[in-house]
This record gives C-alpha cells, structure tokens and sequence, in this order.
C-alpha cells in the first residue's frame, strides 16, 4: 500500500490485454522485423538467427521467472529502479535509476527518428504524401502528447488496434512461405550449433535481445494494473512467450524464402529491401503495400509505448526524491503522469531540434545510435535485477521456491551479462556507424551511473522514507 499522501497513479485501470498490448507494441514487431532481424540476418549468424532468437528467449525467460516473483512482493511504476534498491541496497538502485532515465528516454528520441526516417520514405512511395522526416517527427510528437494526457487504458486501444495489424501483415508472410514450401522446406539446419554459433553470433545475439527490450515493462504498470500480484506475472509470461514465438517463426519464414544457403548474402546485398521483397513474392503487392504503412504505425505504437514507460519512471523516481518532486504531479482526472510525460517530451523536443539543426540522419545517427545506447542500458538493468532478485531472497527467506529466486535468475543473470559485454563490444556494429562520438555514447549510461551515486554521497533524497513505506509485500495470487 502506498503511504497516505503518497501521490499515485490512477489505480485498477489495466488488465492483462492491455498490459501486453503496450509491452508488444513497444516492441514494435514489424520494425524490428524490417530492421533488426534483417541485419541480424545480414551481418549476424545468418540462416542461424531463428537459433540465435530461442536463445534470447531462454535466457530472458529465465530472468523473466525471478522478476514476477519480485512483482508479487513490490509494486512500483520504477521497477527496475525499485527491486535493485530492495535487493543490492539504495547506492546501486539509485545508479540504476538514473540509467533507466537515460535508456528509456534514450529510445524513445531513438524510435522518433526511425518513425519520421520511415514515414518520411514508406508514406511517399505508397500513399504519395511527400513530407519532410522533420514535419512527420512534430505529427507523432503531438499525437502522443494528447493520447498520453488521458487515462492509460485510451492509449492501450490505440496499441492494441496497431498490433493487430501488424500481426496480420507478418503473419500473411509466414503462412505465404509455409504454403508455398510446405513443412519440409523449413529446414532444421537454423538450430544447428555450427549454423547459430558462427562467427557472427555476438552481433546476432546483441540484436535478438535487442528485440525484446520493453517486454520488462509490465512491472512499469503494476500500480495501474487491477490486481497486480496476478495481472503483472501473466503479462509479462504472455507477452515474453509471444515475443519469441512470434520472431521465431517469422525469422525462420524469411530464411525459408531465400533459402538456408542464399539467405546472408539477399540480406547483405540489400537490407532495405528483403523483408518486402519477400512479403511481395509470398503475400503480394497488397500486404507489401500494408506492411510499408505499417512499419510506419509500428514504430509510431513503439513510441506511444515507450514515452509511457519513460514518463512513469520520471514519476516514480520524482516522488522518491531521487528527481525533482514537480515531476511527479499527476492529472486530477486520469491519473495520468502528465509531468514525467512533459519531461520526456521536452527532452525529447530538445534533442530532435538539435539532431534536425546538425543536418543528422533521423534513422542511421539518431535513431539507431539512440536506440543502441537504450538497448545497452535496459538489459544491464535486467541483468543487475537478475542478481537482485537472489540476494533479495536469500536475506527475506520467504520460503520461495529456490529454482524461481535462486537458479532460473542466476543462470538468466548470467546470460544477460554475456549478452551486455557483447552489446559493448560489437556496439559499432549495431550503430552501424564509424563515428567515434556515436560510438562514444553508451559513456552516457556511465555517467548516469555516477550521478546516481553521487546523489546517494551527497543527499538521502527525501522521499526514501515513503518509498519504505510503499514497498509492502503485494498480495500473493491465488
């Protein structure tokens, strides 16, 4: 239970739909279908990514097991930033709030960029509406702004219509190869250990989990959500469950359309163009055309999505003290975070200008270096839980189970940390850029580490009194 005057969101307004709508969404699956996977494809393991993505899927799982067990003891808008506190001390979670402030902030300018970069193409090509990437950036800022001002559930449906539909366009790719190869021609070879742990497995690896980065946002609502100790667990396995069906089959479906052997080289030769290309040839012109659209609405959801993670950490973080108190005022209506929301949009208004002023690719510098550097932050934060959530345990002794406190976050932990180094040193790769000061920007997160430490050396912020008497064991579900 929140202490008295404790400002709150706007209890009992999500259900598990609306929860996994908003985590899928954030996930933006034609985007990274369209990008990610292609590069992953292209430049990564090859034939091996369906491989590469079961065992991200694996090892987030595993982290996933000991994170809904921390939600059924703590509910905070902060979650990563709350069970780092509860379980390696205030100095590492107040670090880690800070670069949660920075990661999410971070990809939400980043997923900006690629949706202007992408309206600005896909819209002119399809529906001939000629607007500058510029113009597209202040249409998607104020459409967030309103839809952002009301009660979470508004945005819920927006994301949930938009996923749907992106559902369809890419399930319309799976079934046109499946129909047109039949089972057979799905080739057992993109599991094979020699095909997944090729020479190009760390860069795959850094974008498979790259690609599930916002399905650990389903503890962000647990304070809107109607009975969180059980809402919370069921999202999160949900929507960690579709998130690798889904990039697995479609991953396995693209290589099945090229072919195990000529895959890469398509990929390589022109990654613009080979997830439409496929679409083109096994769904056709229309679902070409739609999926085009699409890459545009996905990532528009994509921002909605993750503007409302960053804005709730604004909140949450604000009415702890650890950012200022003014951030965490909420609307007298809706509930909603309307500060953190403006802060996160100022910042994100901010950063656009000076991209835009410094004649910056939208896509390339902005969007991917962004995204990169929020990708870095958020699985270093997932695995820092993972280590949490066992000493959390092992110093409550509440009697959990040993293999959902213990081994399932250890081994999730650790596999999450090998994923961070890779991310660190293939960094250039997922940039794509040769930039040294775009390379340089994963020091941000560093930074925002220390000043996290500095606020625990230089002040206890004033509202760790509250944020003690917040964190009362949720109610264990039935």
């Amino acid at each position: 239970m929140a202490a008295p005057d404790r400002p709150h969101l706007e209890s009992n307004q999500m259900g598990v739909a609306d929860i996994v709508f908003f985590v899928l969404a954030l996930i933006a699956p034609v985007g990274v279908v369209v990008s990610l996977t292609t590069l992953s494809i292209a430049f990564g393991a090859g034939a091996g990514t369906p491989g590469v993505y079961v065992i991200a899927g694996v090892a987030l799982a595993l982290f996933a097991v000991g994170y809904v067990r921390m939600s059924h003891r703590i509910t905070n808008a902060g979650a990563f930033y709350a069970y780092i506190s509860c379980g390696l001390g205030r100095t590492a979670g107040t670090a880690a709030a800070y670069v949660a402030v920075v990661a999410y902030n971070a990809a939400a300018i980043g997923v900006l960029g690629a949706l202007a970069f992408f309206a600005n193409v896909s819209l002119r090509d399809v529906l001939g509406v000629d607007l500058s990437w510029q113009l597209w950036a202040i249409i998607a800022f104020v459409l967030v702004a309103v839809l952002s001002y009301f009660e979470v559930t508004v945005s819920a449906k927006v994301l949930g219509v938009a996923l749907l539909a992106e559902v369809a366009v890419l399930l319309a790719l799976d079934v046109g190869v499946l129909i047109d190869k039949g089972f057979h021609g799905f080739s057992l070879d993109v599991f094979s250990p020699s095909v997944v742990f090729s020479s190009g497995f760390g860069v795959s690896l850094m974008l498979a989990l790259g690609s599930f980065v916002g399905f650990e946002a389903t503890a962000i609502y647990g304070e809107e959500a109607k009975d969180p100790a059980r809402t919370v667990p069921r999202a999160t396995y949900i929507a960690i469950g579709a998130i690798a069906l889904f990039y697995l089959l479609t991953t396995w479906a693209v290589v099945t359309a090229y072919g195990v052997d000529a895959a890469q080289a398509a990929a390589a030769k022109d990654p613009a163009g080979f997830v439409f290309a496929a679409e083109f040839q096994y769904a056709g012109n229309l679902a070409t055309d739609g999926m085009q659209v699409l890459v545009v609405t996905s990532l528009f959801a994509s921002f909605l999505a993750v503007h409302a993670s960053a804005s709730r950490y604004h909140f949450a973080l604000a009415r702890d003290g650890v950012l200022p108190r003014a951030l965490a005022r909420t609307h007298p209506k809706y509930g909603s975070p309307i500060a953190g929301s403006a802060a996160q949009l100022a910042l994100t208004a901010i950063v656009v200008i000076a991209f835009a002023l410094a004649g910056q690719d939208p896509y390339l510098v902005m969007g991917i270096g962004l995204y990169g550097v929020a990708v870095i932050g958020i699985v270093t934060l997932q695995a820092l839980t993972s280590f949490a959530v066992i000493r959390y345990f092992l110093r409550e002794r509440t009697g959990e189970s040993r293999l959902a406190t213990l081994v399932a976050p250890l081994l999730g932990g650790i596999g999450l940390s090998v994923g961070v180094a890779l991310m660190a040193i293939n960094y250039g790769a997922l940039t794509g850029s040769t930039t040294a000061w775009i390379n340089a920007l994963p020091w941000v997160l560093v930074v925002a580490a220390v000043a996290g430490v500095l606020v625990v050396v230089v002040r206890q912020p004033a509202g760790w009194t509250e944020f003690d008497s917040a964190l009362e064991p949720a109610a264990e579900p039935g």
